[in-house]
């Protein structure tokens, strides 16, 4: 593209100015079609919206009970059919099985189109009615047109579902108008394009012609000032545009070319006077080189002498010229000389506080440990008293258990004693009722003794034919007798067995009152018991959270002390440093130092007891 002539690329650009003009007519074009397109499909969305209104009414009638369904959809269906909108619109509807159940042709409702296709074989009724299933959706298909020949006419129509009813309401509008618009529209953009193109490449050739042949001639004008041409006469200089300025900036470069030619002259004659000014300044050079040397010197001698640590030391006569460097030198020494000797006093201030600070440091180490050993002791001491109330509280716990068991049982032995109780009076009843059956039995025997008697007076009356029946009334007698003698025994025992009796129900009810003042002690010691129990576990809480703080106190303790050892360890190498930067500082030599003697360093290296590391806290 850089190797091309400026004509060609001209030419290429308004190609390219022609090419994104194309385009964007087209993008535009584009554009205004599908805004057509889309106004008339938002038109049919907006129609069947308005029919769904419409039918919403009725269907609101019904719901309120003012129309049965049916006439609700004879009704709707009927204003529904009745509406229509330009240029040719009308509403028309299915149910889910694709019946006509809605159309301005009362012959086509009640018509089954399913699977019935156009003319060209697509089956848009069905696919009409699964659109308004899914929500809404328009589709394209060809059919005849009124007043106008042939069936393949495009159409559009739109499709939504009125849920209650299960319907599809559709309308739709033929669209070769539309098509017609967009291709009058299309063909009048493409004659007017091709117009202006040819106009514009017309321009063009006319622009680029009049740029390109003066190019060429400031071209061959550039190289002749390239071959130092300074008489030719530069074209195009009267002109005003980027030519213009290309020609002027030629004239300039063939002025400047004369300027070069002069100042190779003025060159010539200006090297001859340099030379002579670079020998007078080589002399010069030398002279201050030597003066030089001998500043370097001597301040080499008072640097070595620094060195050595002595601040005492000052800088010679450097000259005039270097004056100002000696005053500086001399004066910088001056002030290091006394910083070093204010260091060294408060060096030796320094050393005796930093042995306070070790002291110190040590002390508090050692009382941060033997309080550290304390806590631990009653840390441990605290658990052991937590642990011995922990199983009091559990103790306690099982003894109330017990208790209450205890008191249960006692209240089960009440009831026995008291279901024994009743049982014995019952046996009481019974050995009185016996004791009665008995003195009957014995009266009975008594009247039968009797009677044999009688029996007996009347056999010995009787004579010999009594015999018989004399020994009979004496047996009968005797039976008498032996049945009079067992009863009078078994009341006997039934009256001892009636005192025992009466003996035992005492004895069980004092049984029965012992029981129950039994029950009633065990009762209050369960409450006792109880009340230990909670005490205990609360005792066992409290306890329990005092070790837990104590433990924290006993671990923070334990941190102190370890700060405390690295605190007595940092004052340990404050001390060794502190020495160190005494030893250093003593080894400079200043003017205190010499009027008073030189002074041995101090020493910071004492030793101090170093504090046992304490173990952490468990």
């Amino acid at each position: 593209m850089k190797n091309l002539r400026i004509p060609i690329q001209l030419f290429l650009l308004i190609g390219v100015l022609m090419l994104a003009f194309s385009v964007a007519t087209f993008l535009q074009l584009r554009s205004t079609t599908q805004m057509i397109y889309q106004q008339r499909y938002e038109m049919l969305r907006t129609e069947v919206e308005t029919a769904l209104s419409l039918l919403k009414t009725y269907h609101d009638r019904e719901l309120a009970g003012e129309l049965t369904r049916e006439e609700a959809q004879k009704q709707a269906y009927a204003q529904v059919g009745a509406l229509a909108f330009k240029p040719d619109g009308y509403f028309f509807a299915y149910d889910e099985d694709v019946t006509m159940v809605l159309h301005p042709d009362p012959k086509r409702v009640g018509q089954n189109f399913k699977g019935k296709a156009d003319s060209q074989g697509y089956a848009y009724r069905d696919e009409l009615v699964k659109l308004a299933r899914a929500g809404g959706g328009r589709t394209d298909f060809y059919g005849p047109k009124p007043g106008e020949d042939g069936d393949g006419f495009r159409k559009t129509a739109y499709a939504e579902e009125f849920k209650p009813w299960k319907i599809a309401i559709v309308t739709g509008l033929y669209m070769d108008d539309l098509d017609a618009e967009v291709y009058y529209t299309i063909a009048k953009a493409l004659a007017i394009g091709m117009v202006g193109t040819v106009v514009a490449l017309i321009l063009a050739y006319v622009v680029v012609r009049g740029i390109s042949r003066p190019l060429t001639a400031i071209h061959g004008a550039l190289e002749a000032v390239a071959d130092e041409d300074v008489d030719i006469a530069i074209p195009h200089t009267d002109l005003n545009n980027e030519i213009g300025l290309m020609a002027k900036a030629t004239r300039s470069l063939q002025e400047k070319v004369r300027e070069r030619h002069a100042m190779a002259v003025r060159q010539q004659e200006q090297q001859r006077e340099l030379e002579g000014e670079r020998q007078q300044h080589a002399s010069d050079q030398q002279a201050e080189a030597r003066q030089q040397a001998h500043v370097v010197s001597t301040i080499g001698a008072s640097l070595e002498r620094l060195a050595e640590g002595d601040l005492t030391v000052r800088c010679g006569d450097l000259g005039p010229k270097y004056a100002g460097l000696r005053d500086n030198f001399n004066e910088a020494l001056a002030r290091l000389e006394e910083a070093v000797g204010r260091v060294s006093l408060k060096g030796i201030d320094i050393g005796v506080s930093k042995e306070e600070i070790r002291r110190a440091s040590n002390e508090l180490a050692q009382r941060t440990e033997r309080q550290a050993a304390n806590l631990e002791e009653t840390s441990a001491a605290l658990d052991e008293l937590t642990v011995a109330v922990r199983q009091t509280a559990e103790g306690a716990r099982d003894a109330a258990s017990r208790v209450g068991a205890v008191s249960a049982e006692a209240r089960e032995s009440d009831a026995v004693v008291a279901r024994a109780i009743e049982a014995m009076s019952g046996i009481e009843q019974s050995s009185a009722e016996i004791s009665k059956i008995i003195g009957m039995i014995d009266d009975i025997a008594f009247q039968t003794n009797l009677l044999a008697l009688n029996a007996g007076v009347e056999a010995a009356r009787a004579g010999e034919s009594g015999k018989g029946f004399a020994v009979v009334a004496q047996e009968v007698r005797e039976l008498a007798q032996r049945s009079a003698a067992a009863a009078k025994e078994i009341k006997d025992q039934i009256a001892r067995s009636s005192t025992q009796v009466d003996q035992g129900v005492h004895l069980v009810g004092q049984a029965g009152e012992a029981l129950k003042r039994i029950s009633q002690q065990i009762g209050g010691a369960n409450e006792i018991v109880s009340k230990i129990s909670h005490s205990a576990q609360e005792q066992d809480t409290t306890l329990r959270s005092i070790s837990s703080s104590l433990n924290q106190l006993d671990a923070a303790t334990q941190q102190n002390a370890a700060m405390a050892e690295e605190t007595t360890a940092s004052a340990e190498v404050l001390a060794s440093d502190t020495g160190d930067l005494l030893e250093l500082i003593g080894s400079f030599k200043t003017a205190q130092s010499r009027g008073h003697g030189q002074s041995a360093p101090l020493s910071a290296h004492q030793s101090a007891p170093r504090p046992a590391p304490l173990r952490k806290a468990s």
